[in-house]
């Protein structure tokens, strides 16, 4: 997948990520303004969600998958 909605997906196929994880995984050093936008886009989208939802800005924050962001990511890997 080239876009960075795609490459965030499938970072988060196997496990839950934070930013600076899924920066990492992207091949980034650090945590851009545009993986914010995108992660804010999933999340609104229900693609993904807070493993601390009651607690959005804490560092120990990570981000996983919802089933719908999984069925997301099976027809684009089908594509």
């Amino acid at each position: 997948p080239e876009s960075i909605l795609g490459r965030v997906m499938y970072a988060l196929k196997e496990e839950a990520l934070s930013k600076s994880e899924l920066a990492k995984a992207l091949g980034q050093k650090a945590i851009s303004g545009k993986l914010n936008l995108r992660i804010r886009e999933m999340l609104s989208h229900a693609l993904i969600e807070m493993t601390i939802p009651e607690k959005p800005n804490s560092r120990l924050q990570k981000y996983r998958l919802t089933s719908k962001g999984r069925m997301r990511l099976e027809t684009m890997e089908r594509k």
